[in-house]
């Protein structure tokens, strides 16, 4: 049952909300939400439901630049049904790029109340949908604010929609893009054997995960070692959809000048190295249609300032230990990818997931957060933050502003 709203001072006083039909309906606003992961940057990853009574009488989700606001197409699914219902959405709606679809289309459809997920975690753009909704007359509670229950059903529906948008929160936190490193092992911590043969460690299953995890990355990050050793192709192996970025991160260039990356006809390759780096093998990179970017220092965090510029959301790196440990030491990951094999391979010399990060007692070990264990096929992916999802600042239930921070434990 819906709290009532009180007028006082002109200020909409609620008390807290509890319901777990808003919880089920928040939960899938992020799961249709995660559907257009990859597709969106540097847009918001964002879904609509909208409920009359006991139905879904529309949904839609942001799946592409230039596509429809997701509130737009639930409201067009929805026809009359709209009116008088709640909207569901799984972040705030915004003005992006000028199209404010999303804000108006609620209104005009006369939806009479909006459950909002999280606030844009974007100063410029916090609070001005919630407040524009409010102004015009509807009902709005924010999940965590106006919304929570003794049962924690809101939380974890609140949580759900952090995660389809830590990309977002990670890019306004920290202005680089949200960074997911992978890589494949074997029991005994080895990548490759001592040879450098590494096909395969994995089962089927687990990379099929992969290629799932790289179509909703908008770039793909590997180093030279990997391009020479195992010349990949970085795709989702699909011949339809959205294919990343592939992003090959050299120095001094010793690359082969046949490789798989070079071939841009099914997604594009930036090469990015050192400044005056091997001007000739520069030329037939770009004479095939390549690009590549020069820097001062080539760096992990650089490359990441960079790839916030060109709009990017979610890296995926899928780099050997040598690049994984300076990027590691950068701060630029944020998430890890492992999946672990039942084999065992041995060799001293054999390659492990991350090189040396100058850590002399385990006392010194990065601890992942919110850790996470899945049976995949024969292999166990363990997967956790190295820096946790970034605090949200919020606004009251009144339209103010406040200073407080929304946390998980």
């Amino acid at each position: 049952m819906f709290a009532q709203a009180t007028v006082a001072r002109g200020c909409a006083l609620r008390l807290p909300v509890q319901s777990d039909t808003d919880s089920v309906h928040l939960l899938r606003a992020a799961d249709i939400a995660e559907m257009s992961m990859g597709l969106t940057a540097p847009h918001a990853n964002s879904g609509c439901v909208i409920v009359r009574g006991p139905h879904i009488v529309g949904e839609g989700f942001l799946y592409g630049q230039g596509s429809k606001s997701a509130e737009l197409q639930a409201v067009e699914r929805a026809g009359e049904y709209a009116r008088g219902g709640t909207a569901y959405l799984n972040l705030e709606p915004g003005d992006w790029l000028g199209d404010n679809s999303a804000v108006t289309s609620l209104i005009q459809a006369g939806v009479s109340r909006v459950v909002v997920g999280i606030r844009n975690p974007f100063e410029h753009l916090q609070g001005r949908g919630i407040t524009a909704l409010r102004h015009a007359g509807l009902n709005v509670d924010v999940a965590g604010e106006d919304l929570v229950d003794s049962k924690g059903n809101i939380a974890v529906a609140l949580k759900s929609c952090r995660v389809v948008n830590a990309p977002l929160l990670y890019k306004a936190a920290y202005k680089i893009p949200f960074s997911v490193l992978k890589y494949a092992m074997t029991l005994d911590g080895k990548i490759a054997a001592s040879s450098g043969h590494a096909a395969w460690v994995s089962g089927e299953l687990s990379r099929a995960r992969v290629f799932r995890v790289r179509a909703q990355s908008d770039a793909v990050i590997v180093g030279g070692n990997t391009v020479r050793r195992d010349n990949p192709s970085l795709t989702t192996r699909k011949e339809e959809g959205h294919q990343p970025v592939r992003i090959v991160m050299s120095r001094g260039l010793d690359l082969p000048e046949k490789a798989n990356l070079w071939d841009i006809s099914k997604s594009p390759t930036i090469v990015m190295t050192q400044k005056g780096s091997k001007k000739e093998f520069q030329k037939m990179l770009t004479d095939l249609g390549v690009e590549v970017v020069e820097f001062e220092l080539l760096t992990p965090r650089r490359v990441m300032e960079y790839c916030y510029t060109r709009g990017f959301l979610q890296i995926m790196w899928e780099c050997g230990g040598l690049l994984s440990a300076p990027a590691i030491s950068s701060s630029v990951i944020h998430k890890v990818l492992a999946f672990i094999a039942p084999k065992i391979v041995g060799g001293v010399l054999a390659p492990t997931p991350v090189g040396e990060l100058g850590m002399l007692q385990m006392t010194q070990a990065l601890n992942l957060s919110e850790v996470e264990f899945e049976k995949v096929g024969p292999d166990m992916l363990v997967s956790g933050y190295l820096q946790p999802l970034p605090d949200l600042p919020f606004g009251n239930s009144y339209g103010g502003q406040s200073k407080g921070q929304l946390t998980f434990a």
